[in-house]
C-alpha cells in the first residue's frame, strides 16, 4: 500500500513548535494562499500558520481576522514562541510540504487534472471537481483533509481514464526502465 496515500488521507495528529495542528484542509489551504503564505520563515509567519492550522475552518477564519487586525499584527509581533524557532520552523515546513505532497500520475493529453490547463486556481479547480463529479459537500468542503481530497480526485480522474497514478511495483518498474534507458545511452567523452 502507499505510504504517500496514507498519510495524506489518515495523517494522523502532527505537533509543530509545541502546538497540536489538525489535519491539514482544504480551508487551511485557502487561508494560508489568502494571506500569500506559502512557506514559514519568520516568526510572524509561524504565528499565521499555527493560528490557522491549529484550529478547524470556521474558527480558523475567525481567528484570521484578529490576527490581520492592527492589534492582532501588533500581538504577535512581540508574542514569545515557547520553543526552538528554527527547529518550529523546519517542523512547519515539514508539514506543509508532506500535506501537499502528491503521488506522480501520467496523465493522458485530453485529462483534465485540476489546474493543467485552465487559469482558475489549483483549489478552486479541485474544489470544484469534488463538489460536481465527487459529491463533496460545498458547506463541509473546507474541512476536508486536503490530501484526501486530491487523491480522491486523481482515482476519480484513473478511474476514468485520464491518468495513471504511478504508486509500488509500477513505480518499481518505470524507474527500472529509466536506469535500462540510462544504461543504453552512448557514453558521451
Amino acid at each position: 500500500m502507499s505510504d504517500t496515500w496514507l498519510q495524506a488521507c489518515v495523517p494522523g495528529a502532527r505537533t509543530v513548535g509545541n502546538v497540536k495542528l489538525k489535519p491539514f484542509t482544504v480551508g487551511h489551504a485557502l487561508l494560508l494562499e489568502r494571506i500569500g503564505l506559502d512557506i514559514v520563515l519568520t516568526r510572524q509567519d509561524f504565528h499565521a500558520f499555527v493560528g490557522i492550522c491549529s484550529r478547524n475552518y470556521e474558527h480558523a477564519s475567525k481567528w484570521l481576522e484578529w490576527y490581520l487586525s492592527p492589534v492582532g499584527q501588533w500581538f504577535y509581533g512581540w508574542k514569545p514562541i515557547f520553543c526552538n524557532i528554527t527547529e518550529a520552523i523546519t517542523q512547519a515546513i515539514d508539514y506543509l510540504v508532506q500535506n501537499k505532497q502528491l503521488p506522480e500520475v501520467m496523465q493522458n493529453e485530453d485529462s483534465n487534472l485540476a489546474g493543467n490547463k485552465y487559469g482558475t486556481p489549483d483549489l478552486q479547480a479541485a474544489r470544484t471537481i469534488a463538489i460536481s463529479k465527487l459529491n463533496y459537500d460545498p458547506q463541509t468542503i473546507n474541512d476536508a483533509p486536503l490530501g484526501q481530497l486530491y487523491w480522491d480526485i486523481l482515482s476519480n480522474n484513473e478511474l476514468n481514464g485520464g491518468a495513471r497514478i504511478i504508486q509500488g511495483e509500477f513505480a518499481q518498474g518505470l524507474q527500472e526502465l529509466q536506469r535500462l534507458a540510462d544504461l543504453r545511452k552512448p557514453q558521451e567523452s
